[in-house]
């Protein structure tokens, strides 16, 4: 019964980390997910001296020759990379270690790139070893008083997290609440991080910005065409997937003013399509709120940071500011819109 309710518990907290996950990807716009998230991987940690105590038995049986090791076999690396993946997601959290590891990449990204790594060995362990749950294992007054002594665990356990995150946090790089990045500066111009991906350098004798697609007249537009526009500001924070943020404030031209002015503000969603073939897509109710930047905090954008245009987007992670913007397409088909959405996705998986 105990082995029943440890790994039905079990799959059920690493389905809620791999749910909340993605969503911490994609974007900051609902922070309970981040909050589960956080309560799910302390649940985890509750759970692992029970778990520990089957493995051993388990163990124990196929070394005096009662039970076959096939089986055992995906588990092992599944039951490493959880443990790896915990103790980065604690390091990173509590800065313990460098900000950078193995490949120049950051602790915190290392926690999903080897989390999302996890989840094929987790499938296979779960195809291979689970025992099939009853009700009886939860509802049981032993099972009961297991199931909330789990969830108390994963709550103080984040209760407790958060206090000495905040603790350690310093002024020189503050913790966002909500998403645990480490702060690089406000208002500072130019003077914030940039992603991985190489420079692209604009030449603004051929460069134009194109809105086509699901549109009654096509627009194509210089860079003097968007610098005479009346621009616009807001003060949006950019926050990695890498584990910074920096709040700035951004100068412009609102989406929603190109769309009007081509007729597309009642199309499905848009494409914004950058000088290097990446591309996001947005639906239209999220397309409207979005700002086509050519300054950041009174500076031309710098070469690196998306010159002669990026894409500023309220709420959503960093990889979804498009830089070096070349196209907007406007979409009118729903299932067009749903295809990109799920191409972020596969953008994803890619990473490892």
């Amino acid at each position: 019964m105990l082995q029943r309710f440890v790994n039905t518990a079990l799959l059920v907290v690493v389905g809620i980390l791999f749910l909340t996950g993605i969503g911490m990807l994609y974007g900051t716009w609902l922070p309970w997910v981040f909050d589960l998230h956080r309560i799910a991987g302390f649940a985890v940690v509750a759970i692992l001296p029970w778990k520990a105590v089957i493995v051993y038995r388990s163990l124990r049986r196929r070394v005096k020759g009662r039970a076959p090791w096939l089986s055992t076999l995906p588990s092992l690396p599944m039951a490493v990379l959880l443990i790896i993946v915990l103790i980065l997601g604690l390091m990173w959290m509590w800065r313990l270690g460098p900000y950078r590891t193995l490949m120049a990449q950051t602790i915190i990204a290392w926690h999903w790139i080897l989390g999302l790594a996890m989840i094929p060995p987790f499938i296979a362990h779960v195809v291979l070893r689970w025992p099939t749950p009853r009700l009886t294992d939860f509802t049981s007054r032993r099972g009961a008083l297991r199931l909330l002594g789990l969830g108390a665990a994963g709550v103080v356990g984040w209760l407790l997290g958060v206090a000495l995150a905040r603790e350690r946090a310093t002024e020189e790089r503050p913790r966002r609440s909500v998403t645990g990045s480490r702060g690089f500066g406000e208002f500072t111009g130019n003077d914030f991080p940039i992603t991985g991906e190489p420079r692209v350098d604009v030449d603004l004798e051929e460069w134009h910005l194109t809105v086509d697609g699901a549109v009654d007249q096509s627009l194509m537009l210089t860079y003097d065409d968007l610098l005479s526009m009346s621009p616009e500001s807001v003060d949006e924070t950019i926050d990695c997937t890498n584990g910074w943020y920096s709040l700035q404030e951004w100068q412009g031209v609102p989406l929603a003013r190109l769309l009007e002015a081509v007729g597309g503000l009642d199309a499905a969603g848009v494409r914004l399509v950058s000088e290097t073939e990446y591309n996001h897509t947005y639906p239209m109710p999220e397309a409207r709120t979005i700002l086509l930047a050519t300054h950041v905090s009174g500076e031309v954008l710098s070469p690196w940071h998306g010159y002669p245009v990026r894409a500023v987007v309220p709420d959503r992670r960093g990889w979804f500011w498009v830089k070096w913007l070349k196209r907007i397409e406007v979409l009118d088909d729903p299932a067009e819109v749903l295809g990109g959405i799920l191409y972020a996705a596969r953008q994803i998986l890619r990473q490892f």
